[in-house]
């Protein structure tokens, strides 16, 4: 019989990611839910017993539990760094949480424990590597020509620190996040550009300012443009404007605007989440675009999309779709964006070192 890995939760800050897996590994044959971690009792308690599994208020004693392998950090920013030493050190897989530090500093720490102790990491913020695959072989095969723009445009409601809370908390409390919007929409799809064009970010200019949110202690809305070594220019907005039915709650995940738009010399794609159907595609010579709907197997469950591929790369032998390096390089380039909204200039960046 394959294996079934066990899984444990490290922190519950990002309460709806550990929520999501969770709720997906109740049918999810190829591992478990083990156990979960939180400081804060009342939230673990309802967690532990709303999947029967044990809650520790000390992560360490989670760690060292022999039947866990995978370890999912969903604890706020600011503990990141900390629970990827401790997990490698423990010789626990790492599903790490997005923005993955405060710092370059931190994520250099990181990224040195996690090369160190030989365990498998994949960062949430290489998701759209995975959720992507299809447009970048697609580009790769020619279909509109060589890419020479990059638009994204991610608006959302601003999050809650748990449900129904009515507050964003540690989201938007630069103690805990080293950004706001910006960093958390936006650090996948900095990410995205540099892997779908197959090229570095070497020049960031960028804007920030607090639109609906005038009252948290992080920007609701950041734009940036970014030139890449081969010539390429891409452009996001990232930010909580998407405004809630109820003031105190995040709207709907349909209201959101999700959009990517990959030009070409001879064609465009153009994707947009939570819209039917969803994907746009004029292709190299084509005399009209042709509109796809993403298809979903009948029936199926929800998939834990990034534990499921780093299960098929632990048992396999390769490496994930996307490194911890890779998101201390996105890290690093968010990071050098702010710098730029700051200084009101541009600002720019080694493409091999990533330090501005």
């Amino acid at each position: 019989m394959a294996r079934r890995w066990r899984v444990a939760v490290l922190g519950l800050g990002h309460w709806y990611s550990a929520y999501n897996l969770a709720r997906a590994l109740r049918e999810y044959p190829r591992a478990e839910l083990a156990g979960v971690a939180w400081h804060h009792k009342p939230h673990l308690d309802e967690f532990s017993a709303t999947f029967g599994v044990e809650g520790h208020t000390d992560y360490d004693a989670l760690l060292r539990r022999d039947d866990v392998d995978v370890v999912h950090l969903a604890a706020p920013v600011s503990e990141l760094s900390d629970l990827t030493l401790r997990a490698a050190r423990a010789g626990k897989h790492i599903i790490l949480g997005k923005p993955m530090a405060m710092t370059v500093a931190e994520a250099d720490r990181m990224a040195d424990a996690v090369e160190a102790a030989g365990v498998a990491c994949m960062p949430l913020q290489g998701i759209m590597r995975l959720r992507f695959a299809d447009v970048r072989a697609r580009i790769a095969s020619g279909a509109i020509g060589p890419i020479v723009l990059l638009h994204q445009t991610c608006r959302w409601s601003i999050a809650e620190d748990w449900f129904n809370s009515g507050t964003p908390g540690w989201f938007a409390d630069p103690a805990h996040v080293p950004g706001g919007a910006f960093m958390d929409e936006g650090i996948y799809w900095i990410d995205l550009f540099e892997w779908v064009s197959g090229s570095r970010i070497v020049r960031v200019e960028a804007k920030m300012a607090n639109l609906v949110h005038k009252d948290i202690g992080v920007e609701d809305w950041g734009m940036a443009t970014f030139t890449l070594a081969n010539g390429i220019v891409a452009t996001l907005e990232a930010s909580w404007t998407i405004n809630s039915p109820v003031r105190t709650r995040p709207s709907p995940k349909q209201n959101s605007v999700v959009r990517l738009e990959v030009i070409g010399e001879r064609g465009e794609i153009i994707d947009q989440w939570f819209r039917a159907p969803g994907r746009a595609v004029l292709a190299a010579g084509a005399p009209d675009w042709v509109f796809e709907r993403q298809s979903e197997e009948p029936f199926a469950p929800g998939k834990p999309v990034v534990l499921d591929h780093l299960i098929d790369c632990l048992e396999s032998g390769r490496a994930p779709a996307a490194s911890i390096r890779d998101a201390r390089r996105s890290l690093a380039i968010a990071l050098a964006a702010y710098d730029a909204a700051r200084s009101h200039s541009a600002v720019d960046v080694n493409p091999g070192t990533l330090e501005p």
